[in-house]
């Protein structure tokens, strides 16, 4: 059985959280699109999981840490940024953020 990959279930709730932001204001073509980008993100992550469920995630290195830690800081100011210029996108910020800061935190090496 396949499920959906973090990264792309993250982007589908970001989609459709711009997809609701865009209907309340009325924006009825922009919450389409948003919606069908959701769908796509469902399809590609559904597409991009591996058919086992049961599967080794290797250590990460180093090099691979320090990049989500510089994408996790990154996130974070974006996110703080937008809450004062553009408050409907800083939850879209955020769930990148914690994405990054999941990913920083998987499987620590010894």
């Amino acid at each position: 059985m396949r499920t959906i990959t973090p990264g792309y279930a993250i982007g589908t709730g970001c989609f459709l959280l711009l997809a609701g932001y865009r209907l309340t204001e009325g924006r009825w073509v922009w919450a389409l699109v948003f919606a069908l980008a959701a769908a796509c993100q469902v399809y590609l992550g559904l597409r991009a999981a591996p058919a086992t469920t049961t599967q080794e995630t290797p250590t990460p290195t180093d090099r691979e840490r320090r990049n989500w830690r510089a994408l996790a800081i990154s996130s974070c100011a974006l996110t703080a940024g937008l809450l004062v210029l553009q408050p409907v996108l800083s939850p879209v910020a955020a769930g990148v953020g914690m994405y990054c800061l999941w990913r920083l935190g998987r499987r620590r090496p010894a």
